[in-house]
């Protein structure tokens, strides 16, 4: 199935059928003629996925335009007939088919969704597309997420995430019994770095020297981090703040959405959060004095956007994270900190100050052992339980 024969191809004027050879051309009267009038039809038989064969055709004002019409017409039949899986469809097939109907059309984050089709065109694909759904056994798929996880660990992780899910498909498509890629060994965790963030003296610092570089706070670079100081939001949902989730009178912002790009689409406000729900947050004086400054200066935009582009528009991460980067190169001593620090930053502190509980709520995280792990930095010095451990000494 999801095959044809020979392509063939004809010329005609009228509807009738002509005969002739490069410019020459002429009916079976014997009337000339010329090439500019001829239509082309270009034929050939395709067998369904029903395993019937039928006839195909397609026409254009010469013979390439022809066969390039039925070319295209047998690509998006044969795609119609790939999405019947069987146990002799390569995976290949079954990886369009999942990202067609599975990933593309899911609510899952833009981000998400680019990395799956990202991972199984460059990684997946390459590596096991030649093989037959039969032919996917659990050794086969282990050795090959070994040899992976010693290269890409990070990769190799999502890579049997996408396996996991294209064979899902298969499995509900009846053409597999079982998904082999669930037997197969997960691939460890790689190790997470220490937790680095700023204390209450380095946050001071960072903001006088950022209020005292011009090119920073041409580029707004001191409000934004102070709004990320406030929250402990991601630079997207910074960028995407509007000033309708600003209530002045209550000092509350609301989060709603982030800036995302994706393929095909270009930049965007998401109307979600990475945590999917809405937030909102008292915000702290210091911040909020900034935000009564910005609506007495900053002239509201179509998009109501309160940190908007030079023309009014959406900001994008990548540009505000390499303007910091052109702000550390101007500051050494900043070396270490990226737009992401602020969000550990906040954790820690919020975590010291009340509890790892509290932490994960002002992050919007749904479980703390997230909070704890990534987001708060272990303290250099354990608590002092001095007293209590003194009664050991009699």
């Amino acid at each position: 199935m999801g095959t044809h024969g020979k392509i063939n191809t004809t010329p005609y004027y009228n509807g009738a059928r002509v005969v002739g050879s490069g410019k020459t051309w002429h009916t079976l009267d014997g009337e000339q003629i010329p090439v500019k009038h001829l239509r082309w039809a270009a034929r050939c038989r395709f067998r369904d996925n029903d395993g019937r064969t039928r006839p195909v055709e397609a026409w254009g004002g010469t013979r390439t335009e022809a066969e390039q019409r039925l070319q295209t017409e047998l690509t998006t039949r044969k795609r119609t007939s790939s999405d019947t899986i069987t146990a002799d469809t390569r995976l290949d097939v079954l990886a369009d088919y999942w990202l067609r109907t599975k990933v593309d059309p899911s609510s899952r984050a833009v981000g998400t969704r680019q990395t799956y089709r990202y991972i199984t065109e460059h990684y997946v694909i390459p590596g096991l597309g030649g093989l037959r759904l039969r032919e996917c056994t659990v050794s086969r798929l282990e050795a090959w997420t070994a040899a992976e996880a010693a290269k890409h660990p990070a990769n190799a992780r999502i890579a049997l995430t996408c396996l996991k899910g294209m064979l899902d498909s298969a499995v509900r498509e009846d053409a597999i019994s079982v998904n082999p890629a669930r037997s197969v060994t997960p691939v460890p965790a790689t190790v997470s770095k220490d937790v680095r963030a700023l204390d209450v003296a380095g946050v001071v610092e960072l903001r006088a020297t950022l209020a005292a570089d011009a090119k920073a706070v041409e580029r707004g670079l001191p409000d934004l981090v102070d709004v990320m100081l406030a929250t402990g939001c991601r630079i997207g949902e910074a960028l995407a703040l509007r000033w309708s989730e600003v209530n002045l009178d209550e000092h509350i912002v609301y989060l709603t959405g982030t800036v995302v790009r994706e393929n095909g689409v270009g930049l965007f406000r998401q109307d979600t959060t990475k945590g999917k729900k809405p937030r909102g947050y008292f915000v702290p004086k210091f911040a909020m004095t900034m935000l009564e400054r910005r609506a007495a200066e900053v002239a509201p935009g179509p998009l109501d956007l309160v940190f908007p582009s030079a023309r009014q528009g959406l900001r994008e991460g990548s540009t505000v994270e390499k303007q910091w980067r052109k702000f550390r190169e101007q500051h050494p001593q900043w070396t270490w900190i990226t737009p992401h620090t602020f969000r550990k930053s906040v954790g820690t502190a919020v975590g010291r100050g009340a509890d790892i509980e509290a932490a994960a709520k002002q992050l919007g995280h749904t479980s703390s052992s997230i909070t704890a792990k990534y987001y708060v930095e272990t303290p250099k010095v354990g608590p002092d339980h001095r007293e209590i451990l003194e009664k050991f000494g009699g």
